[in-house]
C-alpha cells in the first residue's frame, strides 16, 4: 500500500511514468521537466497540467530531493523485480545484502504509516520527514534525500571538527605565548627590583653622607661656640677669685676693728658677650634645599623615557631607559606582544602626546644610521613594508651619508651632534634643530585635527666604526627648573 502511494506521488501526470528531472510548481504538483516544457509549448498561458493554475515561474529548477527519491524508488523496483525472478532458496535474508542506500533508507524510516518509503531530510529544520505526509508542508525549505543529508552533515561535522582542531591549536599557541610572557614579566620584575634597590641604595648612601655632613657642621659650630665662650668664662673666674679675696679682707677688718675702706668705685654690672650661642640658622637654614640642590648632581631628569615593550628585538636599552643601541643578535627572550615593533629597529617613548608643547634632545654624535621624530599611536607595528611604515611616522634622520626628512633627501650645512625635537600642538608644528647651535634643520606643519596620540620615535641601525654607539636622550636645559619641580620640605 505504501509503495502504491509512493508510486502515485512520483508519477508524472503527463507521461504517467516515474518522474525524471522532476520540477515542482507553486501549486506543489510535480512533473518531468521535459513533459512540462512540451505541455507549455502547446499552452502559452503556462497552466498546471493537473489543476490548471497558471504558473509565474520563468525558469524550471529541478527538484533534487524529488529526483533523489525517484531514483531511489526506481532502484527499489528493479531490486524487487530481480528478487522475484530468483528461486526461493536463493533469496537473501531481508537486509542481509541490500545496497547501502536501501539500508540507510530503512535506518532513516520515520513515518509509521509509510515505513517502506525512503524518508527525505529538511536541512532548514534539521530533521527527516516523510515524502508522502510532510513534503508539501515544506515548500520554502531545502529538502534533500537521506543520503545527501548524511553527506552534507558529514561534511559539516568534518568542517566543524577541523575548525575546532584549528581553534584548539591556536589556543594552545596563545597559552604558550601567555606563559612565555609571564616568565618574561617575572624577569622584568626582578630587573626592576634590582634597579630600584640600587637606585635607592645610592640615594640612601647620599642622604647618609648628607646627614653626616650636617652633623659635622653642627659639631664645628659647637666647637666655635665653645672656643668663643671659654676665654670669657676664664676671665669671669679670675674676677670672681679677686672679688672673693677682697670680700675676705673687708670681713677681717670688721672683725678686728681695723678699718681701711677701699676707694674703688662700684664696677658696672657684668653682662654676657654677644655671639656666644650656636648659630642654628647656619646649621639648619635651608637644609632640605641645600641637600636637594646637591642631589640634582646625583639624579637626572629625562623628558622622554623609552618603552622597552615597544623595542625591536634588535635593540638594547640602558638600565635607566635613556639610551638605545643596535645589536647584531636577535633577542629571542623578548615575547611577541602587540605593542612591539618587530620588523624594524625602532623603540617608542613611553608617553604619548595629544596637546601642549613638548621637546627633547637626542645625542646622535657621529652615528651613521638613525632617525628621530614621532610616530602615530595607530601605526602598524608589524608592518613589513618600509614605505607603508613611513606613512605613520614624522621623522628626520641620517642614513648612508645623507640626511632625510621622512623618505625625502634634505640638505644640511653642518652635521649636528645633538638633535632637538619640538612638538607644538598649539601651532600644529613638529620641528628639528641642531641643539648645540640652535640651527633649524627641518620643520613640518600638520593641517587639520587628529585624535591620534604621537609618541617619540627612535630608529637606530648599526654603529659600525663610529665613536657614538647609541642614541641618548639628554636633559633639555631650558626645562631644568620646571622639570625638577619644587624642592622638598624637611
Amino acid at each position: 500500500m505504501a509503495e502504491s502511494s509512493l508510486e502515485s506521488f512520483l508519477t508524472c501526470s503527463v507521461c504517467l511514468d516515474i518522474v525524471t528531472e522532476p520540477v515542482s510548481l507553486s501549486c506543489h504538483h510535480s512533473f518531468c521537466k521535459r513533459c512540462l516544457t512540451e505541455h507549455w509549448a502547446r499552452q502559452p498561458s503556462r497552466p498546471c497540467p493537473v489543476c490548471r493554475r497558471r504558473s509565474s515561474k520563468e525558469a524550471l529548477d529541478v527538484n533534487f530531493a524529488l529526483k533523489e527519491l525517484s531514483i531511489s524508488f526506481r532502484q527499489k523496483l528493479q531490486l524487487s523485480a530481480q528478487t522475484q525472478d530468483r528461486p526461493t532458496q536463493d533469496r537473501p535474508t531481508r537486509g542481509a545484502s541490500e545496497p547501502p542506500s536501501v539500508q540507510t533508507q530503512r535506518q532513516w524510516s520515520v513515518c509509521p504509516s509509510h515505513p517502506q518509503v525512503p524518508p527525505l531530510f529538511c536541512l532548514d529544520e534539521s530533521r527527516p520527514l516523510c515524502p508522502l505526509c510532510e513534503f508539501s508542508l515544506h515548500p520554502q525549505h531545502t529538502v534533500v534525500s537521506g543520503e545527501e543529508a548524511q553527506r552534507r552533515l558529514k561534511e559539516l561535522i568534518s568542517s566543524q571538527l577541523q575548525a575546532l582542531t584549528e581553534e584548539k591549536h591556536q589556543c594552545e599557541e596563545l597559552q604558550q605565548s601567555y606563559e612565555e610572557i609571564q616568565l618574561y614579566a617575572e624577569k622584568q620584575a626582578g630587573d626592576c627590583e634590582r634597579h630600584i634597590r640600587a637606585g635607592f641604595s645610592r640615594l640612601h648612601q647620599f642622604l647618609q653622607e648628607e646627614e653626616q655632613r650636617a652633623l659635622s657642621a653642627l659639631r664645628e659650630e659647637q666647637l666655635r661656640q665653645k672656643k668663643n665662650i671659654s676665654p670669657e668664662l676664664e676671665k669671669l673666674r679670675e674676677k670672681l677669685s679677686s672679688v672673693d679675696k677682697i670680700i675676705q679682707e673687708l670681713q677681717q677688718q670688721l672683725e678686728t676693728h681695723t678699718y681701711r675702706p677701699r676707694q674703688e668705685s662700684t664696677p658696672p654690672r657684668p653682662r654676657p658677650k654677644a655671639g656666644l650661642l650656636l648659630d642654628q640658622a647656619k646649621v639648619l637654614g635651608n637644609l632640605g634645599f641645600r641637600v636637594w640642590t646637591r642631589m640634582k648632581r646625583l639624579v637626572r631628569y629625562q623628558p622622554v623615557v623609552l618603552d622597552p615593550n615597544t623595542a625591536s628585538p634588535r635593540l638594547s636599552l640602558s638600565d635607566d631607559l635613556s639610551s638605545v643601541r643596535f645589536t647584531e643578535t636577535w633577542n629571542k627572550e623578548l615575547p611577541e606582544v602587540p605593542e612591539r615593533l618587530s620588523e624594524y629597529p625602532i623603540v617608542l617613548g613611553s608617553v604619548g602626546y595629544s596637546s601642549g608643547t613638548h621637546q627633547w634632545d637626542v645625542e646622535v654624535g657621529d652615528h651613521p644610521h638613525w632617525y628621530v621624530g614621532v610616530a602615530k599611536e595607530s601605526i602598524e607595528r608589524k608592518e613589513e613594508s618600509q614605505a607603508s611604515l613611513l606613512k605613520g611616522l614624522m621623522c628626520f634622520g641620517y642614513n648612508n651619508g645623507q640626511y632625510y626628512k621622512g623618505s625625502k633627501l634634505v640638505k644640511v650645512k653642518k652635521s649636528p651632534e645633538k638633535i632637538r625635537v619640538k612638538l607644538d600642538f598649539n601651532t600644529g608644528t613638529l620641528s628639528f634643530s641642531d641643539a648645540d647651535h640652535m640651527t633649524p634643520l627641518y620643520s613640518k606643519t600638520k593641517k587639520g585635527t587628529s585624535t591620534d596620540k604621537l609618541f617619540p620615535l627612535f630608529w637606530v641601525g648599526p654603529a659600525g666604526g663610529a665613536k657614538t654607539k647609541e642614541l641618548k636622550i639628554c636633559e633639555v636645559q631650558s626645562e631644568d627648573s620646571r622639570s625638577m619641580g619644587n624642592p622638598p620640605s624637611f
